[in-house]
């Protein structure tokens, strides 16, 4: 599914690791890396901001854990 995807990638092994950790620790739910804590924090934030573009020289809020800072 990622063969053509150019950005950085988890290291599936580090994503096992902290999937294994979650069950064991008995865990609702498991994010295995930052990307991924970044998108589910972004999911609280403000749907308009995924339709406007971000100002210059600020991250959209996605690529700030949701928070707009």
């Amino acid at each position: 599914m990622m063969a053509h995807y150019d950005g950085e990638k988890t290291d599936p092994a580090d994503v096992v690791r902290a999937a294994l950790d979650g069950v064991e620790a008995g865990r609702f739910e498991v994010l295995a890396d930052e990307w991924s804590a970044g998108v589910k924090a972004s999911l609280a934030g403000d749907p308009s901001e995924f339709h406007t573009l971000p100002e210059a020289g600020r991250a959209p809020a996605a690529q700030q854990g949701g928070r707009g800072e």
